[in-house]
């Protein structure tokens, strides 16, 4: 299937189901349409020509390939890069291709035992989302959550306190429709979800996972390229979706080069496995997908074949 389908077509989806006889229906969901989520978590800190020609190639390849990416920015960072991110909105604002969301503007964790105050929080969100509202012309409905080293260890979701249920709270009323997935009991890798169970049917979680600061700056896991795409392949055989996490200082200063081949090579793999290639955007608009309790995507016939 292809990702102008799949962004088309939910509604149709969901009709078609309801109307398939009960057998039919509960046969059809043990097939579900993989999706493959690319993102970059952008946030480099230090100077801005240490990052020279990253935005121009990273456009360049994902148009090229018609690659489609969510760029979560830190508000920091858009500052500290204000005339390249400016250059590079200008050249990709009506590219549906790009994605644009946040990432907090200090680098602020969310979800952690030691968090600082809900306040503190409040205060570097606002400013990142007005730094998002300056640079790109609005604000951002996104966020991926930060990790972080200083705030102890991850809670279990943002239904685990009192205070981690205020932080969510707290972006909500900022304007955030879509956050990682994060309730407890809950494969924030593997499940789109909603947050009806925190009062907001209204806000997807997505799924994130495999980020590149493991495979590829640390290689953890050895060979990077030959780590992620054995994982596809083992993802694609059970069926699952796959998130993918680049950092865009991981990406450009870390990689073998700087043509982004690796990121092309994972893109690649994922459409010759029966992946959809799509934006967090286009899941969030695809309702079906995180609104029901169950996938109503996953009758699809699992295709290879892409335009």
């Amino acid at each position: 299937m292809n990702r102008r389908f799949f962004i088309k077509n939910a509604g149709m989806v969901t009709a078609i189901l309801s109307a398939m006889p009960a057998g039919l229906a509960g046969c059809c969901n043990r097939v579900q349409e993989k999706l493959m989520l690319m993102r970059y978590d952008t946030e480099w800190w230090g100077e801005p020509d240490e990052m020279a020609g990253f935005l121009e190639k990273l456009a360049e390849v994902h148009r090229k390939d018609e690659i489609p990416v969510t760029m979560f920015c830190r508000g920091f960072t858009l500052e500290n890069m204000r005339s390249e991110f400016t250059a590079f909105h200008q050249e990709t604002a009506e590219d549906p291709l790009f994605d644009m969301q946040d990432h907090s503007y200090s680098h602020i964790g969310l979800g952690y035992e030691r968090g600082k105050p809900v306040d503190i929080l409040k205060e570097d969100y606002e400013l990142s989302f007005r730094t998002h509202s300056e640079v790109f012309g609005r604000r951002p409905s996104g966020i991926s959550m930060c990790g972080t080293g200083d705030d102890g260890p991850s809670l279990s979701g943002f239904d685990a306190t009192e205070k981690s249920r205020a932080e969510f709270e707290m972006v909500v009323k900022l304007g955030t429709r879509m956050i990682n997935s994060f309730l407890t009991g809950i494969d924030g890798s593997r499940e789109f979800i909603n947050y009806e169970i925190l009062g907001h049917p209204e806000v997807m979680g997505f799924i994130s996972g495999y980020s590149d600061t493991a495979w590829m700056d640390r290689k953890e896991y050895g060979d990077p390229l030959e780590y992620m795409l054995k994982e596809i392949h083992t993802r694609s055989e059970q069926n699952e979706h796959m998130p993918v996490m680049f950092h865009d200082w991981v990406a450009w200063q870390k990689a073998p080069d700087k043509e982004l081949t690796h990121v092309r090579r994972i893109a690649e793999t994922g459409r010759k496995l029966g992946y959809t290639l799509v934006t967090h955007m286009d899941c969030y608009n695809n309702k079906p997908l995180w609104q029901k309790a169950e996938n109503l995507m996953s009758w699809f016939p699992v295709q290879t074949s892409r335009e």
